[in-house]
């Protein structure tokens, strides 16, 4: 009891010490922040996304960036003026670091519900062991454990979770409303996109949750707004240029995007089965 509560407290001292973020620039993969919807800011890197949406009981952030990049999020949504929105919760869409790394920084930083799935904890306990140097992290409390199915309601907005096993046991996807000047299209974040191929019981859930998450985006009406959780999994960078040109017409939204991606990510995985199977 006695190491573990040291290795806890030089885990906080080190991570904590400094509350000074990394340095905003290309090299450490900082993005400025930017409005996607009316209601969704991207506030992720270079690597890895991070969405916060607004709801009538104030922002949501969907997963979370390695520490200490996650530092960046809370100097984002200050740049976009959103300082004095009240975080009320993190959503965690599985347990590898780059998407929860930052969850514990952020719900103490907030005082923030952090929702995961067991699985999904689980993992983020193992990888916090493993972190050190700079990129030491402590996985975050759960506040909400997320299951098949589940509906969370915040003010007029309605988040449903499907788990979708497959990248790793503990995936879970997200499925909700954005909108953009007013009108309502549905949304959809894939919690976990790229097969574990090594895991032959992962990689047969993958394919059946991709097939699972084509069935409920094709229900009417159909997903036409891929929020993939790394940002070259939707074109999310040459979409944002493409928007800043002609804000008029908004590139983020597109009935073929999201079931192109989920055909391209089977395609991969396909791919990665039959490397595995040759060597």
């Amino acid at each position: 009891m006695k190491k573990l509560i040291i290795l806890f407290l030089l885990v906080t001292l080190n991570s904590y010490a400094s509350d000074a973020a990394p340095e905003m620039n290309d090299k450490n993969g900082y993005v400025a922040p930017f409005k996607m919807f009316d209601n969704v800011y991207y506030v992720g890197d270079k690597w890895v996304s991070s969405y916060a949406i607004e709801t009538g009981e104030g922002l949501v952030i969907i997963d979370t960036l390695d520490f200490p990049y996650s530092k960046w999020i809370p100097i984002n949504l200050s740049k976009l003026g959103l300082e004095d929105k009240k975080v009320t919760h993190i959503f965690v869409t599985h347990g590898h670091s780059d998407h929860a790394g930052g969850a514990q920084y952020l719900q103490s930083h907030y005082g923030a519900k952090v929702l995961m799935t067991k699985s999904g904890h689980d993992l983020v306990i193992e990888q916090s062991r493993k972190s050190h140097g700079i990129n030491s992290f402590l996985p975050p409390r759960v506040d909400v454990v997320v299951h098949d199915n589940m509906v969370l309601r915040l003010g007029e907005e309605t988040f449903t979770f499907y788990t979708t096993p497959g990248h790793t046991a503990g995936d879970y996807s997200i499925d909700f409303f954005v909108k953009d000047k007013g009108v309502a299209h549905r949304a959809f974040v894939v919690g976990g996109h790229s097969i574990n191929a090594k895991d032959s019981k992962l990689a047969k859930q993958f394919f059946e949750s991709m097939d699972r998450i084509r069935a409920i985006a094709s229900q009417p009406p159909a997903v036409t707004v891929n929020l993939a959780n790394h940002p070259h999994k939707n074109d999310l960078f040459l979409n944002h240029k493409k928007q800043s040109a002609n804000p008029a017409k908004n590139p983020f939204i597109s009935n073929s995007n999201f079931f192109d991606f989920l055909s391209k990510q089977e395609e991969l995985a396909r791919e990665k089965v039959n490397e595995l199977s040759f060597q």
